[in-house]
């Protein structure tokens, strides 16, 4: 059985590209346009991963990352940043997420005892490079 990705962007050429390499590669994939999507369609199809934009209208890529990191249920399932946002902002998100705790961080700690949360297992700036998307994907889903 073929693994479920769940790719989460604003711009559906990207779900659609994205969608055609994950599927070119043996993945099954879903697409949802915003965080509020992309969290009902986690809960509904529990994906083995999310590739996840960050800058999107409804709810953000940071906000659903940091419900989905808080929910029991989908804490496990990995996550993929893919954006562009240091391309629009100049900021260096990859280590600005690396380095920003959670604001609950200790109770979080405290009543699952997991750590560094916050943290998404991959990162990927666009535009997308597809060998580079499906060599994230590989390692993150330990293949």
């Amino acid at each position: 059985m073929s693994k479920k990705i769940l790719i989460v962007d604003d711009e559906p050429d990207v779900i659609t590209f994205v969608s055609t390499v994950m599927e070119e590669n043996g993945y099954t994939s879903i697409g949802a346009k915003d965080g509020v999507e992309g969290l009902d369609l986690l809960r509904k199809e529990k994906p083995d991963l999310v590739l996840l934009d960050l800058m999107m209208p409804k709810k953000s890529g940071i906000t659903m990352f940091q419900d989905l990191r808080k929910d029991p249920d989908l804490s496990h399932i990995p996550v993929v940043v893919v954006t562009g946002v240091s391309e629009v902002t100049g900021v260096d998100f990859r280590n600005f997420m690396y380095k920003q705790p959670m604001r609950d961080e200790k109770q979080f700690v405290e009543s699952t005892g997991l750590t560094r949360y916050t943290v998404p297992n991959g990162y990927l700036e666009k535009p997308i490079d597809p060998v580079e998307l499906i060599k994230t994907v590989k390692k993150v889903l330990k293949e």
